[in-house]
């Protein structure tokens, strides 16, 4: 079996409740979205990175580890991982005979490829994609998503300029449907070409609202872009 990988590195978690801890990164190449906001436009094409095979991919991943010997987790990324979902799962079981744990981060969509390797992963880091940002409607996905990831997720939303109150409110309303427990992060956008970040007045406004109808929420920017590095 072959992937496709524009890279695999070692660096800290940039985004979310993991922000800071030290992980291997395995990004794929290739997404099923289009948002306006995405930072890793080279990993998007589904011809972008480098043809590896598992045993490759695993290797590359040893090598990493070498040279990173506190690093406990592998964080699945791209692009979108679960248009790779397979591949991970023959990755997974290899790491989890050493205690590896499996960080997935995933746009939230293809619930159907989740279920499938959901018993192996360990911590999902999961968008919720508002229209505004990516030109369609993905509600009944994301549901479907949390039904399945809820006892190990926690949800991200970014935020723009063009983020609506009504949108906002609405993916709030999933998350509380699935469980009130479940963390959401307010992630600000790291403006990026035409995407502007929201006024921070608006993100505190829309945040009171998230704390009415979920138990765990906070405002964490990309810790990565703050700190310029991968």
């Amino acid at each position: 079996m072959i992937g496709r990988i524009s890279e695999i590195f070692t660096s800290i978690q940039g985004e979310g409740i993991y922000a800071g801890i030290p992980m291997v990164f395995v990004r794929f190449s290739g997404c099923n979205l289009h948002c306006d906001y995405c930072d890793t436009q080279g990993s998007r094409p589904a011809v972008a990175g480098k043809i590896k095979t598992v045993s490759e991919i695993i290797e590359n991943i040893e090598k990493e580890l070498e040279s990173a010997k506190k690093v406990s987790i592998i964080s699945f990324t791209g692009g979108e991982p679960l248009l790779h979902a397979e591949i991970i799962s023959e990755i997974i079981p290899h790491f989890k005979k050493r205690g590896m744990k499996a960080y997935l981060d995933t746009n939230g969509t293809l619930y159907e490829k989740f279920s499938k390797i959901s018993s192996a992963v360990d911590y999902v880091a999961m968008d919720i994609k508002l229209p505004t940002s990516c030109g369609i409607e993905y509600w009944k996905e994301h549901l479907e998503f949390l039904k399945i990831a809820k006892n190990k997720v926690f949800v991200k939303i970014v935020l723009t300029s063009k983020s609506t109150e009504e949108e906002f409110k609405k993916a709030v309303e999933i998350i509380s449907q699935v469980d009130a427990s479940i963390p959401l992060v307010i992630q600000p956008v790291t403006p990026i070409k035409n995407v502007n970040a929201m006024p921070f007045e608006r993100i505190r406004t829309l945040k009171k609202f998230a704390e009415t109808k979920l138990e765990n929420v906070s405002i964490i920017p990309q810790l990565h872009k703050k700190l310029g590095i991968r």
